[in-house]
């Protein structure tokens, strides 16, 4: 969740399928609107299957759907690292980052990966193992959560298209001959 709260102060709505208000719920998990935030550890991912943290294979096909979508520019991602986590997860998606965004850049188009890895100097995988294998591969990674974030709400803003301001355009001013009121 502390992504969607981080996301909210740039994005006026983000679409996931644990949201913050139901208006963004989404309706097909599998299925990404506008801005979306997926997550892969719900149950409608896990059941009948390890955790997405163990085992990559529904995080990298999904990697792989959303780069194929022409309107992705960015993909967020963590990389839970510790006891329990897969053993060496960025040797898997590694790979799956580099090739992607070589084939966004063949298109003629930018695509941005940020990794978040979540753990420590002393987890078994490796932090700095793991943080050196993805930024190899392209990705700009973090080791917080928040600093990601802020990222990725900053790139999406600087993405987004404003609003055309027309200077000079007339405004009606009858508007202020209404009587004010004011509410203290």
């Amino acid at each position: 969740y502390e992504t969607l709260l981080i996301l909210q102060a740039y994005i006026p709505g983000v679409y996931s399928n644990v949201p913050l208000e139901e208006e963004f719920r989404l309706p097909d998990a599998l299925i990404s609107r506008e801005h979306t935030i997926v997550d892969l550890g719900e149950d409608e991912f896990t059941v009948g299957r390890l955790h997405p943290m163990m085992d990559n294979d529904l995080r990298i096909r999904r990697l792989e759907q959303e780069a194929s979508d022409p309107e992705v520019a960015v993909l967020l991602l963590d990389v839970v690292l510790g006891h329990g986590a897969h053993p060496d997860p960025a040797s898997e998606i590694a790979p799956v980052i580099q090739s992607l965004m070589a084939r966004a850049q063949e298109a003629g188009r930018q695509l941005e990966v940020i990794a978040v890895v979540v753990g420590t100097d002393e987890d078994p995988q490796g932090l700095d193992v793991q943080i050196s294998q993805l930024e190899a591969a392209g990705a700009k990674v973090w080791t917080s959560n928040e600093a990601a974030a802020g990222y990725v709400g900053r790139l999406i803003e600087a993405l987004s298209p404003k609003p055309e301001i027309h200077e000079g355009t007339p405004v009606d001013l009858s508007v202020l001959k209404d009587p004010l009121s004011a509410i203290n």
